[in-house]
């Protein structure tokens, strides 16, 4: 997919203003009395909209589109409309900060958020928290492997777990001999302790591990350093324009000749398939590189419905075919899902009431219906059903410390920068390797 803590009251008391302005009363699932809102809903989305990781801003307001798409089309959540709003936190924690927080003091009835990636979640998730607002984070920081934030959930593995994986399929396809390469920031740097751990347990050995800083003018010396350690293989994290710059470089300083290249899913987007193509050519990309992440199935139901909202909404269908293999935005969209149906269980959009209904939606109860998306969870809780919602990422099982991880795969490029899958991972596996 990292505190200063300074804000936190002040979030909380803007929070509160934001979340019960023009409010009524309805009663609760528990029979409580609980305020309610007038106007429509607004699910945030923070993430990078400028700067060198803007892609990840496109990559995850896809899913809130599809998501808000189906559920408007269903009839929104009791009453009201919702829709997606860009938070930008530019990936700096500096800029983040005053920028999350001006939107949740300012946005109207921002009632969920998705994403808090890697490199801000460490100062985000603390006010969005302190706000009441839920959260679907797609993060990986191990930092909240052990949250105790309640209006905190994590759908997606952790970069250790990621780490590990990476470790795993490098191994599987023969490559014993890694150099791990990443480029300066905590949302890369937190997959090194899974991969230290994995690699020895595997029979692998790391050769070299090297740190780069972001969108140098040239990395001679760094890529001198990697070619002398005769890799098999490079495990690899970076923007895109970092990608492009250091595998230029070392195409020419080992006279054409480059290794293969794991990376992450978060990497299965236009901007990367672009720049690395440009400078080392498709025969490469879509032969040597795998990218590796979290893994759902793509015959399901679900998937269906969540590739046919993509594709239908002309802000995303460019890029459908290419979403709908990774797994943050499949989490992300999931994860819009079930605060929604969290709502209309809870009967109020407000974050403090409906937050608690949460694990309810997911967890499997005799004689639930399981539901597969927010229409036909709606359909079944009208009707006085209990419910277990089983989306895209396949069912859920939150932990004591809200986070959930399932299994992991390999996916590779097409000519035209689509993927496909290549490979699976056992989560159990690369648990084990931890």
């Amino acid at each position: 997919m990292g505190s200063p803590r300074i804000w936190r009251f002040a979030t909380v008391m803007v929070g509160a203003t934001v979340g019960l302005s023009a409010c009524g009363s309805s009663s609760g699932g528990n029979n409580t009395t609980v305020p309610t809102q007038t106007g429509n809903i607004t699910a945030g989305v923070i993430a990078p909209f400028t700067g060198p990781a803007a892609q990840f801003g496109k990559l995850l307001s896809a899913p809130c589109f599809a998501a808000t798409d189906l559920i408007n089309q269903a009839g929104g959540i009791l009453g009201h409309q919702i829709s997606c709003s860009a938070i930008d936190d530019t990936g700096d924690a500096a800029d983040a900060v005053p920028n999350v927080t001006r939107a949740i003091a300012t946005t109207t009835n921002l009632d969920m958020t998705v994403g808090l990636e890697s490199n801000t979640a460490a100062t985000t998730v603390p006010l969005v928290n302190a706000a009441k607002i839920p959260t679907i984070t797609t993060n990986g920081l191990v930092a909240f492997t052990t949250n105790k934030l309640p209006y905190y959930w994590r759908l997606t593995p952790s970069d250790d777990a990621n780490g590990a994986a990476f470790a795993v399929w490098a191994v599987q396809k023969g490559f014993k001999n890694v150099a791990v390469v990443f480029q300066n920031g905590i949302g890369s740097e937190g997959n090194l302790p899974g991969l230290q751990s994995a690699m020895p347990k595997l029979g692998g050995t790391l050769g070299l591990q090297l740190t780069i800083p972001a969108d140098a003018a040239s990395y001679s010396s760094e890529v001198a350093r990697v070619i002398a350690a005769h890799p098999d293989a490079l495990i690899w994290s970076a923007d895109p324009q970092t990608t492009a710059t250091f595998m230029s470089e070392y195409k020419q300083l080992n006279n054409g000749s480059l290794p293969a290249m794991v990376t992450a899913t978060d990497s299965l987007t236009p901007d990367f398939f672009g720049a690395l193509t440009h400078v080392v050519g498709v025969d490469y990309v879509t032969n040597n590189v795998y990218l590796v992440g979290s893994s759902f199935s793509q015959t399901t139901a679900a998937f269906a419905t969540y590739k046919g909202a993509l594709s239908a909404d002309s802000k995303t269908s460019a890029i459908a075919d290419v979403l709908s293999a990774v797994g943050p935005p499949a989490s992300a969209y999931d994860g819009i899902n079930i605060l929604a149906l969290a709502m209309v269980m809870a009967k109020t959009t407000i974050g403090s009431y409906y937050n608690q209904f949460v694990t309810q939606v997911v967890s499997p109860k005799s004689g639930a219906v399981v539901v597969s998306d927010y229409a036909s969870g709606l359909a079944a809780l009208k009707a006085g059903k209990q419910i277990q919602y089983v989306g895209v990422i396949g069912a859920v099982v939150f932990n004591k410390y809200h986070n959930a991880a399932g299994e992991f795969a390999a996916n590779v490029f097409a000519a035209d920068g689509s993927a496909s899958r290549v490979g699976t991972i056992s989560g159990s596996k690369v648990l084990g390797l931890l």
